[in-house]
């Protein structure tokens, strides 16, 4: 499966760009810094076509403001992120 690395393109670090990178076409593998300053990698997606039926979102709930909510394909779960002081990218 093809994906888009973002882990090497530091200047991304507008939470509305990645968001819609994960609405794209790839899934998208990006890293970034808990608020504990664990660092969590993740192959991402929000393209519907991407994400297992049994996961797929129940309503149609919006993704928007600080809180990134994506569904990690390795991980097979919905995860989320803050953009805040607390989060950088790395």
């Amino acid at each position: 499966m093809k994906t888009k690395d973002l882990r090497k393109l530091a200047n991304i670090v507008d939470i509305n760009e990645l968001r819609n990178f994960l609405y794209g076409d790839s899934p998208v593998h990006f890293s970034y810094r808990k608020a504990d300053g664990e660092i969590r990698e993740a192959l991402g997606t929000l393209n519907p076509s991407l994400i297992p039926e049994n996961f797929k979102p129940k309503d149609s709930s919006r993704n928007f403001g600080s809180n990134l909510k994506y569904f990690d394909l390795e991980k097979g779960a919905w995860r989320s992120l803050q953009m805040d002081a607390s989060i950088a990218w790395v």
